[in-house]
Order: C-alpha cells, then sequence, then structure tokens
C-alpha cells in the first residue's frame, strides 16, 4: 500500500492510496474460491465451478464487493497509522484508471475534528425565573381537555352553516369550468373556521344550506404557497350533507375522574397546577441553557469544518421535508420548500456543529462521561416508550454499535448542560446574565 497526504487546510486532508497489485489479487481470489464454494453451476458439482464461469456470470459483482471491501480496509489502515481521524466520514474517489486486478487507486478526502479549549465559561450565570401558574393557566388547560373528549350533536331546525360548525360536506375546485386535480374532498367533516381551513373554504362554507350547492370564487396570488392553486381563479362548490356541532362534557367531578387517578375536580386542578410548573421549570430551563450556550460560543469563535456543517444541514433538511410531509405536502412542493429554506438551514446547521463542538470539547475538560449501564437505562426507557408497535425497531436501531455510541454522545452533551447550568445558577461573587430568549 502507498499512501501519500495533502494538507488543504489546517483541517483539511486528502490520503491518496494505492493498493499493491498483489493484494487485489489475494483478494479476489479469496472471493472467488468463497462463491466457489456457495454457488451451484449446471454440469458441475458443488465447490468445483470454474474460475473463467465464476468470471464470466459473476465477475461485476465480485469486483464491485472487493473493491469495496478493498476501499474500507485500506482507508481505514491509512487513517490509524497515520493517526488521523475524520469528524465525519471520508468522501472516496477512486480514480478512472482504477481497473481490477492490475490497479486500484482512490483518495479519501476529509476533515479533522479540530482541537478546541474552551475559555472564559467558569464564571458565567443565569438568573433564575420564577415560575408563575394562574388559574387562568389551569382552567385553559382543563378547556382543552374537554374540547379532546368533545362529542358531535347533530344540529336541529337550522340549515344554515355558522362558524364553529362541524359540516358533512363534499367540496371541489374548479377552473374554466373544469376540476382541478387533488382539490376533490367528499364527505369530509370539516371544522368550520378560519383556524382550521385553508384557501378561503372557511368563506365558502359560512353560510351555505344544507342540500344546496353553493358556489364562492378565489383568485390566488401568483407565489401562492399551493402551487395548484398558485395563479388561478378558482371557482370553489360545496354540498352540505349535514351539519353538527361539538359539544363539551359537563365539568364536574366525573369528568375529573375521566381524566386518571384523581377522585374530583378539586384534586384535578392541583393535579394540573403540578403538571404545569414541571413543564413551565423545564421551559425556564431550557431558556436558560440556551442563553447560556450563546454566551459560550459568543466567547469561543471556533472553525467548523465544512463536512460537518453539511452533514448537519442535510439532517435538518431531511427533518424538514420530513415534517412538511407529514403534515399531507406533496413531495414535489416538499422539494421546492427545502430549497427555498436552504440558506436559513445551512446558517442554523454551522450553529448547531459549532454547539456540538463546544460541548464535546467540555465535557473533556469537565471529565463528564456517559457510563454503560446510564446508556442501557436510557435504552430501555426508549423501547418501553416506543410500545409495542415501534418496540423491535427500536430495539433493531440499538442493536448497532454506532447508534449506540450516537446516543451516548447526545447523552454526554445534555449532561455536560445540565453541569454547567447548575453551577451557573449557583450564585457567585461575578454574575453575568444569559441573554433572554424570545
Amino acid at each position: 500500500m502507498n499512501v501519500n497526504i495533502e494538507e488543504n487546510s489546517a483541517l483539511r486532508r486528502k490520503v491518496t492510496i494505492e493498493v499493491e497489485p498483489d493484494e487485489i489479487k489475494r483478494e479476489l481470489d479469496k472471493t472467488y474460491n468463497e462463491l466457489r464454494r456457495g454457488v451451484v453451476l449446471k454440469g458441475f458439482r458443488p465447490g468445483h465451478a470454474p474460475r473463467q464461469l465464476l468470471e464470466k456470470y459473476f465477475g461485476d459483482q465480485v469486483r464491485s464487493e472487493v473493491l469495496q471491501k478493498l476501499v474500507k480496509e485500506y482507508t481505514d489502515k491509512a487513517l490509524e497509522e497515520n493517526k488521523l481521524k475524520p469528524i465525519v466520514d471520508p468522501e472516496i474517489v477512486v480514480a478512472e484508471e482504477s481497473k481490477l486486478p492490475e490497479t486500484l487507486k482512490f483518495s479519501a478526502t476529509f476533515d479533522l475534528k479540530p482541537e478546541i479549549v474552551i475559555k472564559d465559561y467558569e464564571a458565567l450565570k443565569v438568573p433564575e425565573e420564577t415560575v408563575v401558574v394562574t388559574d387562568t393557566d389551569i382552567d385553559e388547560t382543563i378547556q382543552h381537555l374537554r374540547e379532546r373528549q368533545a362529542s358531535l350533536k347533530k344540529v336541529e331546525g337550522r340549515d344554515t352553516v355558522e362558524e364553529g360548525d362541524v359540516a358533512a360536506v363534499t367540496i371541489e375546485g374548479f377552473e374554466d369550468g373544469k376540476p382541478l386535480s387533488e382539490t376533490k374532498a367528499e364527505n369530509r367533516l370539516l371544522e368550520v373556521s378560519r383556524k382550521n381551513l385553508t384557501h378561503g373554504i372557511d368563506e365558502l362554507l359560512i353560510g351555505a344550506k344544507v342540500g344546496e350547492e353553493n358556489r364562492k370564487s378565489k383568485t390566488y396570488p401568483a407565489d401562492y404557497d399551493q402551487k395548484d392553486l398558485a395563479g388561478k381563479t378558482v371557482e370553489w362548490r360545496a354540498n352540505v350533507k349535514e351539519i353538527y356541532r361539538r359539544e363539551l362534557p359537563p365539568l364536574d367531578d366525573d369528568f375529573a375522574k375521566d381524566q386518571g387517578d384523581v377522585e374530583n375536580l378539586e384534586k384535578l386542578r392541583e393535579r394540573i397546577r403540578t403538571e404545569l410548573i414541571a413543564h413551565k421549570n423545564s421551559e425556564a430551563d431550557s431558556r436558560a441553557r440556551q442563553g447560556l450556550l450563546e454566551m459560550i460560543l459568543e466567547r469561543n469563535q471556533i472553525e467548523v469544518p465544512e463536512s460537518l456543517v453539511t452533514r448537519e444541514q442535510r439532517s435538518m433538511e431531511n427533518e424538514l421535508a420530513s415534517t412538511l410531509r407529514q403534515g399531507g405536502m406533496p413531495d414535489e412542493q416538499v422539494g421546492e420548500q427545502v430549497q427555498k429554506a436552504s440558506e436559513e438551514i445551512k446558517t442554523r446547521a454551522r450553529k448547531r456543529a459549532a454547539t456540538g463542538l463546544v460541548l464535546d470539547a467540555l465535557a473533556v475538560q469537565e471529565k463528564v462521561n456517559v457510563t454503560d449501564d446510564e446508556l442501557a437505562e436510557r435504552i430501555g426507557a426508549i423501547i418501553r416508550e416506543a410500545g409495542s408497535k415501534y418496540r423491535e425497531r427500536f430495539q433493531e436501531i440499538y442493536s448497532h454499535e454506532e447508534n449506540r455510541e450516537g446516543l451516548r454522545q447526545t447523552m454526554q452533551r445534555e449532561k455536560v448542560l445540565d453541569q454547567l447550568l447548575t453551577r451557573a445558577k449557583g450564585g457567585g461573587a461575578e454574575v453575568q446574565e444569559a441573554p433572554q430568549q424570545a
């Protein structure tokens, strides 16, 4: 193996590797021998198929497998021998002149993890927020619980839709008298409110009569988010079949008992107060952590490897795409929205990458570790909370070492930040407050 290392920048490295022909031949021979033992060719006893026939039928497959194996094996070997630790998996480029078994030359380009020493963080302090839960907060929570348990009651003695109704309706959009694809909603139950309905459908339904077709035209701007409607004048047609109103359960002790382990309405209010205090304390701690991180990042300007930024950006773009798809957005529009947000995502990705590097460096400085028992306990909790439907999936995920180590790193970052927050709340001679987060 011949290795050449280029330093493209302080952190960027390009390692070019050339594998000796004898090493290529050895791996090819080994792979063909393993293949011969498992393959059956007509006219030959198992394990006795000639090499030339194996090359004829399986040559491309074998060369591809050997190429991948040799690239990984010799990349790992070159990195270990030269004490190089990529922060992200190397980008591999196989040279055009490579042709097994004669030659194999490829390059591995990657960034090193920067050596970081975090300074000026020990004396930072954050203010402790006073958490207040009012009776109004409790009332609102109880109202949400009632709304979740509301039942639909058919409206009698009225045939006109009002705001707040739930209408059983069929809706379709037309342009120049022709139906628009993907606009038809048949026999749907729709809550008639501006908050819940898009595209001005609420205006179409309010005032519509049961059994009569109601029509209303609406013109959409050229840059309208819904691409199928952008720049078009659409005539919406609605046929309301029935009208319902949501009926809330009575606010009494029976309602309270339905919410779980409480005896009456008073006990329910006490439980909700406790839960809201815990939730608000958690939110306050989250804001304090973010403020603390902002100050540390401001005092420690670090070089972030571009490959790490790219990885974070791709991860965030995938998260956004997944969220949009779950909301029902078509794939074509998902791609457009992700592309439109790419610059903003890249800025946030750079900050997230920097934050991770800082927390990892602080974990070393503060001697913060996550034990195997702590890791096993977290994985067990994740699997239990996943429920029977997803239990096997999470068991499979965390059976892989790379996923276990990824979770360990996340836990370590959480742990070091918790430790810093505890210290930052502990008072001291010099108090420097973190900025309040909106």
